[in-house]
């Protein structure tokens, strides 16, 4: 498998090439074109081979990921039936896309809506990010991705990557994922004045030695602006 991001870093987009046998997991939706040798199968988020119970597993771990996650119920398999087999995939949003290769020891947890296509060998489950996470409008859920395989996430924006050595505090809702060696924890962006008269609310504490990248715009802050120019 080669991943090329094309596009970037305005309106990123992944350029995914397969050889024969080889499949790429993606968001539904995303695929923008393919080669006319790639099959494409939905499944179930977190489906694999197995019996009633697996299939249960999987249908309560996509059910999860659609309605705590805001992530999709299926996800699109696309499976080259000859070598050399072509597919882009992009997000809805406009933004960036990063390519981060797993080493089967490390693991990345992603926001809610910032994972955009794995390959087979990376799984992901989901971690409960906080009541304050729920009421804040973030989302309650992120994605743990771990195992050896390719990862593609997205972002609103562009995307910064920031080395941590210590402590570091990011708006909840500018960040896209981090390094699962770092500690974090969800607080307040102040004192109940800053949180209530700054309009940054909750933020994101992280500590320890590690990776976290964020994005240069904030989603719900789009929607904020624009709310107003509707009709009522």
């Amino acid at each position: 498998m080669k991943i090329e991001i094309d596009s970037s870093p305005s309106y990123g987009m992944a350029i995914v090439t397969l050889d024969k046998g080889e499949t790429v997991i993606a968001e539904t939706g995303s695929m923008v074109a393919m080669s006319t040798a790639i099959t494409a199968d939905p499944q179930l988020s977190g489906a694999g081979k197995g019996g009633p119970v697996e299939f249960i597993k999987a249908l309560l771990f996509a059910l999860a990921r659609r309605f705590m996650a805001g992530e999709s119920v299926f996800v699109n398999h696309f499976t080259a039936k000859q070598d050399a087999q072509e597919v882009m995939i992009s997000p809805a949003m406009v933004g960036d896309v990063k390519h981060i290769e797993l080493d089967g020891t490390t693991t990345y947890t992603v926001q809610a809506g910032s994972w955009l296509a794995s390959s087979k060998g990376v799984w992901s489950e989901l971690v409960w990010g906080g009541f304050s996470m729920l009421f804040g409008g973030e989302g309650a859920f992120f994605l743990k991705c771990g195992g050896k395989g390719d990862l593609l996430i997205n972002c609103y924006g562009g995307l910064e990557k920031v080395d941590v050595n210590g402590k570091y505090v990011v708006d909840t809702g500018h960040v896209v994922a981090w390094e699962g060696k770092l500690k974090h924890r969800i607080k307040r962006a102040g004192g109940w004045k800053a949180t209530l008269l700054s309009g940054e609310g909750l933020v994101l504490e992280f500590e320890g030695e590690g990776t976290v990248w964020l994005q240069t715009r904030c989603i719900s802050s789009l929607v904020s602006w624009i709310t107003p120019f509707f009709p009522s």
